[in-house]
């Protein structure tokens, strides 16, 4: 159960939209491409690759199954591993139940990973490939052979993974897909996938304040008044559109779960929350990016502006957020944006700031 209870929230940015917004990649630097290097991967009714990297979840790519295995690989475009690192991977409205598809994730510092190779496993722990939290990930389907490392999921939806940063070799990441049969076997029905986001979680420094602040909007409701007094509404719109074969941010072993709208969420959900005492090493960098091409003490700081501030761009990018990053209820997740564009914190006391956050929902 949640009940809308706050831990210490957890934003994950998308490196791959931060990239491309600030012109530093482009979709070239993506590829997605069959097992052999060679063959272009087919996609259905109109879709393309580009809409698995919108940040818009319904907007789904949707995958022929006679592609069969494939993978999606993103160039970070630097040899420097602290500005290549990541530590998750989203992947939102996905029919990977359905289609009995498996996937796996490595990093490798060549194009076509044919040296310095690390695969992130189901195997607990800290170390470099091991992951550290799932949502809907199931376990490994083999442990060895054609499918070793290869995670079988549990339901159709969405999907997180999470594992110690890595931060050797990691010029180039990978997401290989392919039927839970072998490369060879056509997946059980076509490939949906809404959106792919790889990047760097932030842990925020405390638990909010108890001043937190929920609303659920519906503001997609006109309201009109006819002359004999009589009210008429009408809607834009009644929350979120619904994913490929679930709800927003459900989960479901079904394949027609997007038609049960009893089972949705209307409105948009914002929160206004409060950190209080905050030491200025969690608020700012140490320096303003000027100080090397390593980023060690800017891009890599971990502090709140550069970290979740700058790399959002203010309400540019919408990015995953938790109201507690220790959670795995699907209830306490979404896509939201910042609500104003501008990075204001006040000074209390000597190197100590509070800081107030106002999150809305997006889709």
């Amino acid at each position: 159960m949640n009940y809308n209870r706050f831990g210490t929230p957890r934003a994950y940015i998308d490196t791959i939209n931060y990239d491309i917004t600030t012109g530093w990649r482009d979709l070239d630097d993506i590829v997605t491409i069959q097992n052999d290097n060679s063959t272009a991967v087919v996609f259905d009714n109109g879709t393309s690759e580009g809409d698995m990297f919108d940040l818009k979840p319904s907007n789904y790519a949707q995958i022929a199954n006679t592609n069969q295995s494939f993978y999606i690989q993103f160039d970070t475009g630097t040899t420097n591993t602290t500005i290549a690192e990541s530590n998750y991977i989203a992947i939102l409205n996905h029919n990977f139940k359905s289609a009995d598809a498996v996937f796996k994730v490595a990093y490798s510092s060549t194009a076509d990973f044919s040296s310095n190779v690390t695969t992130i496993t189901t195997t607990a722990g800290t170390g470099a490939g091991q992951h550290q939290k799932v949502v809907n990930c199931g376990s490994n389907l083999g442990a060895s052979g054609a499918n070793a490392d290869f995670l079988e999921l549990e339901k159709n939806g969405w999907t997180l993974l999470t594992w110690t940063t890595q931060e050797t070799h990691n010029r180039y990441i990978r997401l290989t897909i392919k039927d839970s049969d072998g490369a060879s076997a056509n997946f059980a029905t076509d490939v949906f996938i809404g959106s792919i986001m790889i990047g760097e979680y932030i842990d925020f420094p405390q638990t909010p304040e108890l001043d937190i602040k929920t609303s659920i909007d519906y503001g997609g409701l006109i309201s009109k008044e006819s002359l004999g007094g009589n009210t008429y509404t009408s809607s834009t719109h009644l929350g979120q559109p619904t994913w490929a074969i679930t709800t927003p941010w459900n989960l479901s072993t079904t394949s027609n779960q997007q038609t049960y709208s009893f089972l949705q969420r209307h409105g948009r959900t914002n929160h206004s929350i409060n950190f209080k005492y905050l030491a200025d090493t969690d608020v700012f960098s140490a320096t303003a990016g000027l100080e090397s091409t390593t980023g060690a003490n800017w891009h890599d700081s971990g502090s709140l502006h550069n970290s979740f501030y700058n790399k959002v761009i203010g309400s540019r990018l919408p990015f995953l957020f938790a109201i507690d990053g220790d959670s795995s209820h699907i209830s306490d997740y979404g896509m939201f944006r910042l609500a104003k564009n501008d990075f204001s914190v006040t000074q209390v006391a000597n190197q100590v700031y509070d800081l107030s956050l106002n999150l809305t929902e997006t889709w």
